[in-house]
């Protein structure tokens, strides 16, 4: 049986070991989604020739850089939850794939009791 891997936010956020359940990947996704919608508002909000433009810029990329680092590795904990490959989180980042590839993400069902990436997700913490 597969030792269960670290919990917490840094785990849950930046680490590719172990397995996501599928409430816990919605509910990190909706927190980068609000994370990234305050300098995307920002921006919207800023007069188009003002240094608020600049900085809602500068905040976008702070906060795309993590969130995208977070969102591949939680898709791949995903992944190995539902008993795929992780790199299949490749096609993320093809533009007419992603949306699928992201409702495959969210809606494959888990594989029952442990896999070789741990137990399943459905203990407290996960």
């Amino acid at each position: 049986m597969a030792r269960r891997p670290g919990s917490g936010m840094r785990w849950l956020l930046f680490s590719v070991s172990g397995r996501l359940s599928r409430r816990t990947y919605a509910w990190a996704l909706l927190f980068w989604s609000v994370v990234m919608a305050i300098p995307v508002s920002a921006a919207v909000s800023a007069e188009p020739d003002s240094s608020e433009i600049a900085m809602a810029g500068l905040g976008f990329i702070l906060c795309f850089i993590p969130a995208a680092w977070s969102t591949a590795v939680m898709s791949i904990k995903r992944l190995h939850d539902a008993g795929l490959p992780g790199i299949l989180v490749a096609v993320l980042v093809i533009p007419a794939a992603s949306f699928f590839m992201l409702l495959l993400i969210l809606l494959w069902p888990s594989v029952k009791g442990p896999n070789r990436h741990g137990p399943a997700p459905d203990h407290p913490g996960y």
